[in-house]
């Protein structure tokens, strides 16, 4: 399956992200995550990792959202593996999230995203240190999905 096949219309996504640019602002250029599509995402616990190298395998889609010149960027590439990546955020998001994350881009897709990582439904992966998150300038991303990973003493 072609990569913009799993995520849909590109455009959407960029329209999402343009909406919700605010939550991008602190963010510095290079600033990277990847959403993955994936049968990864509905394997058991604990094999959820494995499950990744295997995909990665097979050149798995992954749609990135990117931090360029002030302003938060969707594009297509493929996953291989965690260390290629080049992101510092991943979520995997089986079929069934996907298409829930698609129908909602008109809407707010990242309350439905802060929805399903609290059950399991989406995946979510640091890929990076806390200090190079928060020097990356992602705190108020991350607060909007109820991952509050800097705690209340700074």
């Amino acid at each position: 399956m072609p990569p913009d096949a799993a995520f849909g219309n590109l455009a959407d996504w960029q329209a999402m992200l343009d909406r919700h640019q605010p939550l991008f602002a602190d963010m510095t250029d290079g600033s990277r995550l990847g959403l993955l599509a994936g049968a990864a995402a509905a394997l058991p616990p604990g094999r959820h990792v494995a499950g990744l190298r295997e995909a990665s395998g097979a050149g798995a889609a992954m749609l990135a959202w990117e931090a360029r010149a002030g302003r938060m960027r969707a594009g297509l590439g493929e996953f291989a593996g965690f260390e290629a990546a080049g992101v510092d955020l991943l979520f995997v998001a089986g079929d069934e999230a996907l298409a829930a994350l698609r129908a909602s881009l008109e809407g707010d897709p990242l309350a439905v995203m802060k929805r399903m990582i609290r059950r399991g439904e989406l995946l979510f992966y640091v890929l990076k240190a806390r200090h190079e998150l928060q020097e990356a300038g992602y705190e108020d991303f991350l607060d909007s999905l109820g991952l509050a990973f800097l705690g209340a003493c700074r």
